[in-house]
Formats: C-alpha cells, sequence, structure tokens
C-alpha cells in the first residue's frame, strides 16, 4: 500500500539532493577542490584510488539518481512488490550519497590509527559547508531509506540499530581531538622557523623538524603556494604538502598539469625544494640528482682541461718572461681579467664589440668568444719587449692598449691559479695582442674546448687597435 508520509519523505530528499546545485548557482568562481592529502593512513589511501576509480560516477547528477529511483520505487510499489521497491530505493540512496558515505567509512577504518590519521581526515568534516553536504546527504539517506522501509512481522535486531549511531560518534570524537591540533598555525616568524631557509640549504633531521621547516618555508614564501594553501592551520598545510610529494616523486606530466589547473601550483625548482625539507623520498631523490649532476660537470671540466691541455704549446720566436696556459670558462660570451679586489663593471666588453675580439679600459680586459657558455684554451704570454707579429694559423688577431694601475692582472675567472702575471714591468702602459681560432669548430656539436687563444702583452704606450688579420 502507498503511503502519504512516504510520498512525503521522497519530495524532502528530492529537494535535498538539488538544494546543493541551487546554492552553488548562487556562489560565483566557486568549485570544489578535491585535494589528495597525502599520509601513511591505509583508509584514506584506499578512498583516494577508489574515488579515483569512480571518478566517472561524479559527473551523473544526484537528483537524476533520485528522481530515477522514485519512479522505480513507485511503479513497483503499485504493481504490489513493495520489497523490490525497497530495493530501488536503497540503490538510489546509496547512488545519491556514495561519495559521503566512502568517506565516513574509511574515515572510521583510520579513527583507531594515530593522530596523523585524525588530521588528514579532519579537513574533509571541518567548516561550515563541509558539515552541512555531510549533514544533508545523511539526511537524504535516512528519509528514502524511511520512506521505503516494508514493515517487518519481527523485530529488528539491536546490531543494526546501534551500529550507525556508534559509528557516527567514533567519528564526531576523532575528529574533534584531531581538530584540536589541526588549528594550530605556526607564523613565519615565530622562533622556531629561524633556522629554516631555502637559501641555507639546511636539511632538517626527523619527522617534527620536516613539517616544521615546510611550514615555516611555505608560510614566508609567497611564491611557494597560493595564499589560500599558505593561510591553512599546520597540519593541513604539512598534508598538502604531502600530496605535492607524491605529486612530485610521480612526475606524471599529466598529473603535475591537472594538479596546477586544480590548485594554481607549480611544481617548480623552488617549490621542489622546499619538499625536499618534508618528505624524505623527495630529498633523497634530489641529492641523488645533485650528485649525478656534480659528477657530470666533474667530467666535463675534466673533459675540457684534457682536450686543452693535448693541444701543442705555442712556440713563441723570443724568449717570453713568463707563460702559461688553461681551459677558461666563458660567461656572456667573454672570458675577462681585471686588477684589484672589485670585479669591473664591463667596460672593456663593450669596447671588445668595436673590433670583434678584444677591448680594454684601465685595470680591465675582455676577449670575446664564439658562443656564450663554454669552455676556451687560453695562453697567455708577459714580454719584456714588443714580440714579432705572428698571423700563420690564426683566423683573428687584434692589438690593443692596455693601461695598468697596479701592475697585477690576474683575476682570470677560475683560471687564476694556473696562469701568470703577464705585466712584468708593474704598473704602467702595456699593449695587448690576442689571436684567435677554432670559432667555427666552437658551435659546432661537442665544440666545448674548440676554441684557442694566444694573448700576448708587452710594454708598449701606443693607444690605437690594430687589426694585424
Amino acid at each position: 500500500m502507498l503511503r502519504r508520509s512516504s510520498l512525503v519523505l521522497w519530495a524532502l530528499a528530492l529537494a535535498l539532493t538539488a538544494l546543493p546545485y541551487a546554492i552553488s548557482l548562487t556562489m560565483e568562481g566557486s568549485g570544489f577542490l578535491t585535494m589528495s592529502m597525502a599520509g601513511t593512513c591505509p583508509g584514506f589511501e584506499l578512498h583516494s584510488d577508489v574515488s579515483m576509480a569512480l571518478l566517472p560516477l561524479y559527473v551523473v547528477p544526484e537528483p537524476l539518481i533520485a528522481l530515477v529511483g522514485f519512479g522505480f520505487w513507485l511503479l513497483l510499489v503499485r504493481k504490489g512488490r513493495p520489497r523490490w521497491g525497497r530495493a530501488a530505493g536503497w540503490l538510489a540512496a546509496v547512488g545519491v550519497t556514495w561519495p559521503t558515505l566512502l568517506e565516513l567509512g574509511f574515515a572510521a577504518v583510520d579513527l583507531v590509527g594515530n593522530e596523523g590519521c585524525r588530521q588528514t581526515w579532519a579537513p574533509f568534516f571541518r567548516g561550515a559547508m563541509s558539515i552541512m553536504w555531510t549533514a544533508g546527504d545523511a539526511l537524504t539517506l535516512a528519509l528514502i531509506l524511511v520512506a521505503v522501509r516494508v514493515r517487518r512481522t519481527t523485530p529488528r535486531g539491536w546490531i543494526a540499530r546501534t551500529a550507525g549511531a556508534v559509528l557516527a560518534v567514533l567519528l564526531l570524537v576523532g575528529l574533534q581531538t584531531g581538530d584540536s591540533v589541526v588549528g594550530k598555525v605556526t607564523e613565519a616568524a615565530e622562533e622556531k622557523c629561524r633556522p629554516w631557509d631555502l637559501r641555507q640549504g639546511t636539511r632538517p633531521a626527523g619527522r617534527t623538524d620536516r613539517e616544521t621547516a615546510f611550514v615555516c618555508v611555505a608560510r614566508r614564501n609567497s611564491r611557494l603556494l597560493p595564499r589560500r594553501f599558505r593561510e591553512l592551520p599546520d597540519a593541513e598545510l604539512v598534508a598538502f604538502g604531502r600530496s605535492l610529494c607524491r605529486a612530485s616523486v610521480r612526475a606524471d606530466p599529466k598529473e603535475l598539469e591537472r594538479l596546477r589547473g586544480e590548485t594554481g601550483v607549480t611544481v617548480g625548482i623552488e617549490t621542489t625544494q622546499a619538499l625536499t625539507l618534508l618528505c624524505p623520498e623527495v630529498d633523497a631523490r634530489e641529492q641523488a640528482e645533485e650528485e649525478r649532476q656534480d659528477a657530470e660537470n666533474d667530467a666535463f671540466i675534466a673533459t675540457a682541461k684534457k682536450r686543452c691541455a693535448s693541444l701543442p704549446p705555442h712556440r713563441p720566436r723570443i724568449r717570453p718572461a713568463v707563460q702559461g696556459a688553461a681551459s677558461m670558462w666563458s660567461d656572456y660570451g667573454a672570458v675577462t681579467a681585471f686588477e684589484g679586489e672589485e670585479p669591473p663593471e664591463g667596460a672593456a666588453l663593450d669596447k671588445a664589440f668595436g673590433n670583434d675580439l678584444v677591448g680594454a679600459v684601465k685595470g680591465e680586459l675582455a676577449i670575446l668568444t664564439a658562443d656564450e657558455a663554454m669552455h676556451v684554451c687560453v695562453t697567455v704570454e708577459g714580454y719584456g719587449t714588443r714580440p714579432p707579429v705572428e698571423r700563420e694559423g690564426w683566423e683573428k688577431v687584434v692589438e690593443i692598449g692596455y693601461t695598468s694601475p697596479e701592475g697585477e692582472l690576474t683575476h682570470w675567472a677560475e683560471a687564476a691559479a694556473d696562469l701568470p702575471n703577464p705585466l712584468v714591468k708593474g704598473p704602467g702602459r702595456y699593449r695587448v695582442r690576442v689571436h684567435m681560432r677554432g670559432a667555427d669548430a666552437a658551435m659546432k656539436d661537442d665544440g666545448d674546448a674548440r676554441q684557442r687563444f694566444l694573448v700576448m702583452i708587452f710594454p708598449g704606450s701606443s693607444r690605437r687597435t690594430e687589426i694585424l688579420r
């Protein structure tokens, strides 16, 4: 028999399923963000996996599910099959409320776990909106179950009557306990934050230090996370950070792009540095990568030095007072030398573009290279008198004037220890003759340490620039 009370309960349930859609229409730019917060909580992990597997079901509107369930129930009851109608109602109730049922069920699994699990789950049930949606789903479920009930000839067992109440009480107590910790907010200016800075490269020891370091760095650096994440309570911020760690370790481009679209967080270099403070797996990966890059760079430098050392030495026509050779790194398309303690402002480099090879101002010398970042092989010779001009075998030869204020031209980038001071007469006026070859070879594949320079420096008062080849 069709009861009027059942129709009223169905009507209320249908209205409740439609309510969230009506509210969302009045909230500009609103959206629901599902964050996969990390943790070692089995229920939470299972919830994430199951939710992802059932993701297509999220697109089915709950009011449609409820309406279809109501239609089947009404048809079956009128056909005299109330028990089949009850089954249809149950399916509709589960179809409408399954996301909440999953959250409550898996949260109950973790409730007996450690404090961290309660902290991980608490954000799902905190705040007015979360409480409203959970309560609405619970009420919808209850309305449909009551509406489709079939009168029993035997009393229902006490276990079935009390299981739901016990579960609800346990969840509320557990989540309330976790929430007392979740609400804590560490300010970036606090004493405990002073040791932690990305620029210092200090690595924390232990879980507590890692969490504190990440929270401090995340709150201090406005470029790491959007403001809504930086202002989360500590435990929620740590949980979100661990979810970023898992995404970083998996390094799936599609997942990272989806994460950027949903949260506005790009897991780039600086964010990854912050994650090394929090997650040992990210820290270990980055240390391994750093060691790999160091080894690769050492091999790169060693190859350049070997390549330069294998070149036949320059045999000058007259004996120089000093001579030295080294592989040097070109920064910004030039190698430079200067006198004094402070690096120059680059005026010599500007002058070098006038003859496409070498420029000088008082106390500063700059030689242009074929590429912006590469090793070049440099031989420096200092003479007491003017040496003969050598053109054969060189692509360019340019001679310019140079004034030495201190008589110590030794700051030749990282090669200073390998090159002598060529200013054999001390402070005063000199001529600098630069020879170059191998520019084309330097621009080809494996062109590092393929360009060679010979720099002759000797006393001379002329300021003229001479293009000798």
